[in-house]
């Protein structure tokens, strides 16, 4: 019978071969999350549209007095500021201002809704 027997040449080369993968490999990897996981703008700002949505649902009913409101979600800070629009009793203007964590992004969101003044505090 014949003994396995190799030579050094041949161990070299499979060393080298496996180190040649292996960096392919790494390199590879390393790629493909920095394509797929990246910080991604998009998720943040839908949620703090998201927030500001809801943020002014609670606040167009009509029944808020004048002022500023705050408002904290996990990507940032909603601040509101209501005020009478111009001269007509009836009307508010609504202001958010959407500050996100880790941006220099905001999001400011005005609309002007009708008041209440007939129902009692």
């Amino acid at each position: 019978m014949d003994k396995l027997v190799f030579r050094a040449e041949t161990v070299i080369q499979a060393v080298i071969a496996a180190l040649i993968f292996m960096v392919i490999f790494i390199v590879s990897l390393d790629t493909v999350t920095k394509i797929t996981v990246s910080h991604d703008d998009a998720y943040v700002l839908v949620d703090a549209d998201y927030q500001i949505s809801a943020f002014f649902a609670e606040l167009a009913d009509g029944r808020h007095q004048n002022g500023n409101y705050e408002k904290y979600f996990s990507g940032g800070k909603l601040s509101a500021e209501i005020s009478q629009y111009k001269d007509y009793i009836d009307l508010q203007i609504i202001v958010i201002n959407a500050e996100i964590y880790g941006m220099k992004k905001h999001i400011v969101f005005r609309h002007i809704i009708e008041t209440d003044i007939n129902d009692e505090w």
